[in-house]
């Protein structure tokens, strides 16, 4: 009869267990790490997108739809991930909005012995008037020209039930509207 050794159930149960063992964390870490990365995926589209929109509010948007659509929340669904945003509108008035507005000192050019102003200093003088836009445009007078904007965005992933506080930031910007005549 030869020597022949062969594996037992025994032995084969107790390797499938240690491989087991090995391979569960390994497992467990690569969830986690695809977990990360996913979170990261939409942390940077809700930046990307939050930069669009406030783009749109600086730049594109009209005053009045600016202001009427304040306080409106928007949800969109980017790659399985929900992004809301909404803005808020802070109003300056236009008697708060003060300018300083220089005073120039006039004078004839040709008693200066050289024809050049010899001290540019003296031209201005040191107290300029202060006026609101109003004063400046009174048909404005109601109409406010500046404005702060103040958005708020938040993600969740689609595994979340609700928006976590740590899945929000805020933009917070400044726009003028010129007037034109």
């Amino acid at each position: 009869m030869s020597n022949r050794r062969a594996l037992t159930l025994v032995e084969i149960m107790i390797a499938v267990a240690i491989l087991g063992a090995i391979i569960l964390p390994v497992l467990g870490l690569l969830d986690y790490s695809n977990r990360g990365t996913r979170e990261q995926d939409v942390e940077g589209i809700a930046a990307n997108l939050a930069k669009e929109k406030m783009n749109q509010l600086l730049y594109v948007i009209s005053r009045t739809n600016l202001i009427d659509n304040s306080g409106t929340e928007t949800i969109e669904t980017i790659k399985g991930n929900d992004i809301a945003w909404k803005y808020d509108v802070y109003e300056f008035s236009n008697t708060e909005l003060k300018f300083k507005i220089p005073k120039f000192v006039f004078h004839d050019p040709l008693s200066c012995s050289s024809g050049i102003e010899s001290n540019p200093s003296s031209v201005i003088d040191p107290t300029p008037d202060e006026m609101s836009i109003a004063e400046i445009y009174p048909a404005l007078a109601g109409t406010s020209l500046m404005v702060d904007i103040c958005m708020t965005v938040r993600w969740k992933l689609p595994n979340q039930a609700d928006y976590e506080a740590k899945n929000t930031f805020k933009l917070v910007a400044r726009r003028t509207f010129l007037v034109t005549h």
